[in-house]
């Protein structure tokens, strides 16, 4: 096999270096999702609605711990980026070993409080009592797995912003399909097939991280991992965390404020959670073509650019990922809105889930541009170094808006469709917050060269 050779983030022609960093992002994240909706079909061919309940009552905890996870790593990330760009190279080295301690040691943590604290989550979303022993042993088993998803996405966003965006690709690759194997064994030979596909699910976790871990051991640039050479910096540690705290938080404020929504959502019965489930698994997947990769790429681009002062390539790397997210957003977006019902039902297998499912997607899949707007922006805005912002643009338009939509709008018309809009109304006031906080950086701070440097 050839030699995979790092993209060159601060020379060369940009838009093939876009492409050739951004279409792994989007393999991974493809794979990864379509990965983690073979739970849900396989729970579907071989146990009941019931079970692909208990897995879809457990999704707003999940979605919590990934995206705090996902959060705090994108801040290992924005260091990284800025100090490569600086040409720092002690530092640099110093916040690697800083940024695969931190990964293991939250790791722990959130694995200990995620077990003590799943039985009052399903509680207090008041997940219906047929499907709450099946959620509750989901719970257990996935964070029984917390230290090595830590692991894996700290590890992953460390070799991506060296530039190689292709390894993250194949450890992908191979930790789903080990998932997807397990699946199918562990469900024909377990009587608890809600435990057997948790079961399979951490497995392939464990598996990722140990890939990952493997290669930043023997990385040959600034961005290896010498535990011999290395110690714990706190600087690097504050840095890290100054930059993914407030990224975490406010990705988490997400899944915080959709408790009470799936509180809501739990009263509509089984038909309604198993059909929402599906209909996240196909955002999901729109999301990992046309989002998740391209503002990934444009967070790297343009740190890195940002740290090298090269004002005109930040500019180009904004417009063309934007270009390329926004565009594939409605492409994509309308291709899943028309074959909404065939691929409803590959997850669920009742015509009432399936009217659920294709409720959600309406507000959801067709509007998703939106999305890809506030997912450019947000992370133009953190590449810059004020993650801050995107915290405040949280607390505001996700936590505070929808709980006032849930206590005051959603009570004077308890709908299904009413419950939907809360997202759509949010994501829009997110955008208007984010297109203000990036115009203010971008004139305010980066033009007139009063960005904060991180060396």
């Amino acid at each position: 096999m050839a030699r995979i050779k790092n993209v060159d983030v601060l020379g060369g022609k940009l838009f093939p270096s876009i492409l050739r960093f951004g279409i792994p992002l989007l393999l991974v994240a493809l794979i990864q999702t379509l990965f983690n909706a073979v739970d849900i079909m396989v729970l579907s061919q071989m146990a009941n609605n019931n079970a692909v309940a208990s897995v879809g009552a457990t999704s707003t905890i999940v979605s919590l711990i990934v995206n705090l996870s996902l959060g705090i790593s994108m801040g290992a990330k924005i260091v990284l980026a800025r100090l490569i760009g600086e040409g720092v190279r002690e530092k640099t080295q110093q916040t690697v070993f800083t940024t695969i301690v931190t990964a293991i040691i939250l790791g722990v943590i959130t694995m200990v409080v995620g077990i003590t604290i799943a039985p009052l989550f399903l509680r207090l979303t008041n997940c219906p009592s047929e499907i709450y022993d099946g959620a509750l042993l989901y719970l257990q088993i996935y964070f029984a797995a917390a230290p090595a998803i830590m692991l894996y996405n700290f590890g992953s966003n460390l070799i991506r912003v060296s530039g190689d965006s292709q390894r993250p690709l194949y450890y992908m690759v191979a930790s789903g399909l080990l998932n997807i194997v397990l699946n199918y064994i562990l469900c024909l030979i377990m009587t608890e097939k809600v435990a057997a596909v948790a079961i399979a699910t951490a497995a392939s976790q464990v598996l990722g991280a140990v890939l990952v871990l493997r290669r930043t051991l023997v990385m040959d640039n600034d961005c290896r991992l010498c535990i011999r050479s290395s110690k714990w910096n706190w600087r690097s540690f504050y840095k890290i965390m100054a930059n993914g705290l407030p990224i975490g938080f406010s990705s988490s404020l997400y899944s915080i404020a959709n408790l009470q929504i799936q509180t809501a959502l739990n009263s509509f019965g089984p038909d309604a959670i198993a059909g929402n489930a599906a209909a996240v698994n196909i955002e999901a997947i729109t999301g990992s073509i046309a989002n998740t990769p391209w503002t990934a790429t444009a967070s790297v681009f343009i740190g890195q650019n940002v740290g090298a002062d090269n004002k005109k390539r930040v500019k180009q790397s904004i417009l063309l990922c934007g270009a390329i997210a926004l565009s594939l957003s409605l492409i994509i977006g309308a291709v899943t809105i028309f074959f909404s019902a065939p691929l409803l039902s590959l997850f669920v297998d009742t015509e009432a889930a399936v009217r659920y499912g294709q409720t959600r997607m309406l507000y959801i899949v067709i509007p998703y541009v939106i999305a890809a707007f506030n997912g450019l922006l947000g992370n133009a805005i953190q590449a810059f170094g004020y993650s801050i912002f995107s915290t405040l643009n949280s607390i505001f338009s996700v936590f505070v808006f929808r709980m006032i939509w849930m206590n005051n709008i959603y009570p004077l018309c308890p709908t299904f469709h009413v419950l939907m809009q809360c997202f759509l109304v949010s994501w829009m006031i997110t955008a208007v917050l984010n297109t203000v906080f990036f115009f203010y950086l971008y004139y305010g701070k980066f033009k007139k060269n009063k960005i904060k440097k991180m060396g």
